[in-house]
């Protein structure tokens, strides 16, 4: 081997050097790969006989033990809480009182029978905005309500409110989550 090759092959290499240098050694140290038939592997595996006992062969149906198994399986809804309409909880949550038919829009709670009000920040740009969903009837007559609602709350503050009808929601830019949540409940929703 001269000394020409030597430094050649092992010198610092990129990636198109070092597939010259492969070529220049030959298949030493490429691996070749083989394939073949799984059927050829499965048919060397030993034939197992499989029975079973006659004790499995009969089923024995228990309802003693379904309360118990009951109690593990998650409801598959939230139940309602037992108040009257209007009156408050110790938690806070208060029940609605409004029902549809009372006003030209009607907001439903969420599954959670929470009020549908939810706050978006967006910290790149530091901006607000708050969301009002469920809303069903006349959407643009709501937006205007809580617009004059919020224009007398906060005098100085211009409000910018957007009424998007084809998804039945209301957003305000702005953080305004407690002062609709307080608007809606003072309405009954």
């Amino acid at each position: 081997m001269s000394s020409s090759s030597f430094t050649t092959i092992f010198r610092p290499l990129n990636r198109m050097s070092r597939s010259l240098r492969l070529a220049e050694l030959g298949n030493c140290g490429r691996r070749t790969l083989t394939t073949t038939s799984t059927a050829q592997g499965i048919s060397k595996l030993p034939r197992l006989q499989h029975t079973i006992p006659e004790s499995y062969k009969e089923v024995e149906v228990s309802t003693a033990e379904w309360s118990f198994v009951e109690r593990l399986i998650p409801p598959k809804a939230i139940p309602k809480p037992n108040v009257k309409p209007g009156e408050v909880t110790p938690s806070g949550w208060v029940a609605p009182s409004a029902a549809p038919g009372d006003y030209p829009y009607f907001v439903s709670r969420s599954a959670s029978h929470m009020l549908p009000v939810y706050v978006k920040h967006e910290p790149i740009m530091s901006r607000f905005t708050t969301t009002v969903k469920n809303v069903e009837g006349d959407v643009f007559a709501l937006g205007e309500e809580l617009r004059q609602y919020l224009s007398d709350k906060f005098p100085f503050k211009h409000i910018n409110l957007r009424v998007h009808e084809p998804h039945r929601m209301i957003q305000i830019k702005g953080e305004y989550v407690l002062e609709v949540r307080e608007y809606l409940i003072k309405k009954g929703f």
